[in-house]
């Protein structure tokens, strides 16, 4: 959906003295959709969803590695602990190719060139609220040569429901929107708001990049997780939000955008949670200058 579907939507519906309130928030989104397609039918390279990823001889299937604390029977009576190092497969989420994506990016924040490679536990471990679980997902960009890639076979100890179904994508430059808990829509009338969720900004399922996220719990644009997690508070209770850091934190939560989200889909048979979405945030500034590391992910369900 562009800027005029999205006003003759509201003029349709009998919603358009809204228009010139909702137009300066709306920002550029990448829409993916996906299209079930044979593995051998997506060229090395290309952007997908699912399926195998495409990966350079220097970058082997991305695991999680975890020390765990084991007893070991010694005497009758005494035990020893000892620390053991696990390694596990993360799951493939997609690859993106930034050349292909280029020409919907309207406001030039992703780089023109190289893969995004996306990647999460396999077990659907974490939920972005613990700073613990950052090595449960990975975000890799890589700027090479796509001859020097190849199709990179599933690792054998990865469980089959986290090896998903292939699926090529259409992309397209469309608008994106706050989600409803947003103050931009309080002036809504009864019922008005049911009409724009249900007839104007109704999309289904959404895979994107950039633009805003699309909330199943609470509202993520201008709030704290990212900003708290990534500097060690826990947000998995009031504990974080709670912390006497936080207030010194808060104002820094505006710079996180969203970079990936992923829905739970058919398509691919991804189910997140109970219908889902995944989601990979960046800051602004880190994403002008490639920094992919300092990404942060967080997962939502109903």
């Amino acid at each position: 959906m562009n800027v005029e579907e999205f006003k003759n939507r509201l003029d349709t519906n009998g919603l358009g003295k809204y228009f010139d309130k909702l137009n300066p928030i709306l920002r550029n989104t990448i829409r993916l959709y996906q299209k079930t397609t044979d593995e051998k039918d997506i060229a090395i390279g290309q952007t997908k969803i699912g399926g195998k990823p495409d990966l350079p001889n220097e970058i082997t299937w991305i695991t999680e590695t975890n020390i765990v604390e084991t007893t070991e029977k010694k005497f009758l009576i005494f035990n020893s602990k000892k620390e053991e190092t696990i390694t596990k497969p993360l799951f493939f989420i997609a690859q993106i190719n930034l050349t292909e994506t280029s020409p919907f990016d309207k406001e030039n924040l992703l780089p023109k060139t190289g893969l995004l490679y996306f990647f999460y536990s396999a077990e659907q471990e974490a939920w972005g609220f613990d700073y613990k679980d950052k090595n449960k997902f990975k975000l890799i960009y890589w700027n090479g040569d796509i001859p020097n890639l190849k199709r990179t076979e599933f690792p054998n100890d990865l469980p089959d429901y986290s090896c998903f179904k292939p699926c090529s994508v259409d992309i397209k430059s469309e608008v994106s929107l706050p989600s409803y808990g947003h103050e931009v829509y309080e002036d809504f009338a009864d019922g008005e708001d049911d009409k724009f969720w249900e007839e104007v900004y109704n999309d289904g399922n959404l895979n994107k990049l950039l633009g805003y996220s699309d909330n199943i719990q609470n509202e993520m644009e201008l709030e704290l997780e990212c900003e708290l997690v990534t500097n060690g508070l826990y947000c998995g209770d009031p504990s974080g939000y709670n912390d006497p850091r936080a207030k010194a934190l808060e104002p820094n939560a505006k710079n996180w955008r969203l970079l990936l989200q992923i829905d739970s889909n058919e398509e691919n048979e991804m189910m997140w949670g109970d219908c889902g979405r995944l989601y990979f945030w960046i800051k602004k500034d880190d994403l002008l200058n490639k920094q992919f590391d300092n990404s942060w992910f967080s997962l939502q369900c109903s």
